[in-house]
């Protein structure tokens, strides 16, 4: 056996002869293409939620964005300060 690795359609890598003409670059791309065929899979299962909230419960869950969004700005502000 040659020796690479190549994941097949359901992520388990397997050893191959057949991947000889694939350059490094094209292994990458393929592990790229699969892994966001497994995250719009998960993305599509759990698109619509299974629980039923409460309008306090959205309005808190907002405020926790809206908040770690202001984080994540001032995060990044003081970086930009510190570096400048």
């Amino acid at each position: 056996m040659s020796g690479d690795k190549m994941c097949d359609d359901k992520g388990i890598i397997n050893m191959t002869d057949s991947v000889d003409d694939i350059s490094q670059k094209g292994k990458i791309k393929h592990l790229v293409k699969e892994w966001r065929k497994k995250v719009g899979e998960i993305n599509r299962k759990y698109s619509k939620p299974r629980l039923k909230m409460t309008p306090l419960v959205r309005f808190s869950l907002l405020a926790l964005r809206v908040y770690l969004i202001v984080l994540l700005i001032i995060l990044v502000y003081k970086f930009y300060t510190l570096v400048k």
